[in-house]
């Protein structure tokens, strides 16, 4: 049966239970609904998925991309022809949160409306609640300010809860009002558990000095045969440092990107081994929002995930945890640094923030690089007061630091 919504109220609703089932999934409290704009049909309802917990019942990262909102990007792109759904403008993301950088990012490259319930002043791209959107690029903020909306809510005895609409024309249910008890709950639901899911995710793995190097297991090994299934050449190309990537990665990320239609640039993982894990293009084939760094970190943390739950359900004899560890303690390498003035840029950015989690080990070299200036012909210098104007969570915690390769002076001829 179709589940149509006809006001915000339930909206907040909806999207509040959404976030209550992610809140008992031990992950972050965050959900969305996407509606159609026209007839209040719900689309679809997802809630976050970054921690699922393994067959043992131990909280593990599944997909540090996986936020409900971007999650809906996805799962609209995936199913838009089959279900023949309006176009995103004609849609509203209602959400209990305000998007933080990814979601943001995602949302806006699709072209969605968005509906916000509540305010995170850490993480979400309205950190100030000001509605001036500093933390994106300058070319960015009309657009956010058009396509996002804030619920009003409450009443004039509810004063910390209480706040006026402020956002674009399009959003679905925009002159209606938000209780101040979903309201609250929207943001208590989320707070209460944020910082220790944030600890589990950034704390799920080993470090390097506890590890054997996976390129050491024998060719039929599950976990070799897992990333060689996605990346062919997985652990095949070492290089001595793997904070120092060289020109074997340089020539693995050129011929990767100039294997896929459409991209316009390559991401490559090394491990802390310096062993090549992944290298992978833009899929933009499949959709806008396919960038390559959200292909390299979804399909590493996804593989790892399911290893290490057969591992629990003793389906294969290799202890992943032995071998695979979190991404802080290794390298990403773009081939071209993100174009500052691009949505796919802010997008990419917050999902190393969430694959991150959390401080980085070791900050120099960086363990997010590239080999070449951006492909719109902007400078590195423009991108940098891009990074710095993220919200708190991208610039205090993580600590947002990407740095061109070593040694690299010049950029690729034609």
């Amino acid at each position: 049966m179709t589940k149509i919504i006809d006001d915000v109220n339930t909206a907040a609703a909806a999207v509040l239970d959404q976030a209550t089932a992610a809140a008992n999934q031990t992950t972050f409290a965050v959900g969305g609904v996407m509606v159609n704009n026209q007839t209040g049909e719900v689309i679809s309802a997802i809630h976050n998925n970054v921690i699922i917990p393994l067959s043992n019942n131990v909280s593990f990262t599944f997909d540090p991309t996986a936020h409900g909102e971007r999650q809906l990007v996805y799962w609209y792109y995936a199913n838009k022809e089959a279900l023949k759904l309006p176009e995103p403008n004609q849609i509203t993301v209602i959400t209990s949160l305000d998007p933080c950088a990814m979601c943001t990012g995602a949302l806006l490259t699709a072209g969605f409306n968005v509906g916000v319930v509540a305010i995170d002043t850490y993480a979400g791209i309205n950190c100030a609640q000001n509605f001036q959107f500093a933390t994106l690029p300058a070319n960015l903020r009309t657009k956010a300010q058009k396509n996002f909306g804030y619920y009003a809510s409450g009443a004039a005895n509810f004063k910390p809860l209480t706040r006026s609409y402020v956002g674009g024309p399009s959003v679905a249910f925009k002159n209606g009002v938000v209780t101040p008890a979903n309201l609250r709950d929207c943001g208590t639901v989320f707070t209460q558990s944020v910082d220790t899911v944030r600890n589990t995710s950034n704390s799920t793995g080993l470090a390097p000095s506890q590890m054997s190097n996976p390129a050491e297991l024998p060719s039929n090994s599950a976990i070799l045969q897992a990333y060689r299934a996605i990346y062919k050449k997985a652990f095949t190309i070492k290089i001595d440092n793997p904070r120092l990537p060289d020109a074997q990665i340089l020539t693995e990320l050129k011929a990767v990107l100039a294997d896929a239609p459409n991209a316009r640039n390559a991401v490559a993982f090394i491990d802390p081994f310096g062993n090549l894990v992944l290298c992978m293009a833009d899929a933009f084939n499949t959709s806008p929002v396919h960038a390559a760094f959200m292909n390299v970190t979804q399909e590493y943390a996804k593989t790892r995930w399911d290893l290490m739950n057969k591992y629990a359900q003793a389906s294969t004899t290799d202890n992943p945890a032995l071998y695979l560890t979190h991404p802080k303690y290794g390298t990403f390498v773009y081939l071209y640094a993100p174009d500052p003035d691009d949505s796919i840029t802010i997008m990419s950015l917050g999902a190393y923030g969430s694959t991150m989690e959390g401080p980085i080990p070791n900050m120099f070299p960086s363990n997010l690089q590239f080999y070449y200036p951006p492909r719109n012909g902007a400078q590195f210098s423009e991108l940098v007061p891009v990074v710095n104007e993220l919200p708190p969570f991208y610039t205090q915690n993580v600590n947002i630091s990407l740095m061109q390769v070593p040694g690299v002076t010049q950029a690729p001829t034609k």
